[in-house]
């Protein structure tokens, strides 16, 4: 009885350690240093600003909220565009969530891990967790969110409280870290042809879409340049 209790605390342990040690992790606070910084600049509440790192969980969706708060927009409106950005995590969950399952355990427990999935945690989660025994996944996962929800937290009031000397273009440049890290992270773990196929197409599409795409570009680039790669890919298994 008292075993998967010492594992669980082990594998926890772990977890904490390839936290610390994440490079994708460090940018992460970096990045919410300057989130903090800027809403420091619009006269958002730090309150609720800690609040939207601790719940929203994603910087895109928060720089939404925070524009949406200094243009006045409708609160029903700011929370449909929060939703919809936040459908982009979907894929992430999807591929995550399986490694998470586990033998047993409470259904209520995975709700909560894909409440975290964010894309930080997904790169790292997907780096560490297929090389690790099922009952060890779990709890090492919540390792990582330990370290990068509650860093990610305590950055948003460290970024709000140096905003008096943080400059505007460092403060706006540490946000631009997270999205460059996560492409070089892809890069790296880039194995298959269909991998490298989709990068190649969604930088080449990125442009492209922004111009003439408006406010679905992003959602257009992954669904054109991924269906590409993929027939690109199964074209070339045939031929091989």
């Amino acid at each position: 009885m008292n075993a998967p209790a010492v594992d669980r605390t082990h594998w926890y342990g772990r977890g904490i350690k390839a936290a610390f040690r994440s490079v994708q992790v460090g940018v992460l606070f970096a990045s919410y240093v300057g989130f903090g910084g800027l809403i420091h600049d619009v006269d958002f509440p730090l309150a609720a600003a800690v609040l939207s790192t601790a719940l929203i969980w994603a910087l895109p969706a928060q720089l939404l909220l925070v524009g949406a708060f200094a243009a006045g927009t409708a609160a029903p409106v700011v929370a449909l565009a929060i939703g919809l950005s936040s459908v982009r995590l979907l894929p992430l969950v999807v591929t995550i969530l399986p490694y998470l399952r586990g033998r047993g355990g409470r259904r209520g427990l995975l709700f909560l891990a894909a409440h975290y999935v964010a894309i930080t945690l997904w790169v790292e989660g997907m780096r560490h967790l297929p090389t690790l025994p099922a009952e060890g996944r779990r709890p090492f996962y919540f390792g990582l969110v330990t370290v990068a929800h509650g860093g990610a937290v305590l950055s948003t009031f460290v970024g709000y409280a140096l905003a008096g000397t943080l400059p505007h273009a460092l403060a706006t440049g540490l946000l631009f870290l997270t999205p460059i890290s996560f492409l070089l992270a892809l890069t790296r773990n880039a194995r298959d042809l269909v991998d490298r196929l989709s990068l190649a197409f969604g930088l080449a599409l990125a442009p492209v879409m922004a111009l003439y795409a408006g406010t679905l570009d992003l959602l257009w680039t992954g669904l054109v340049g991924g269906t590409a790669a993929y027939a690109a890919h199964r074209l070339w298994e045939k031929r091989a």
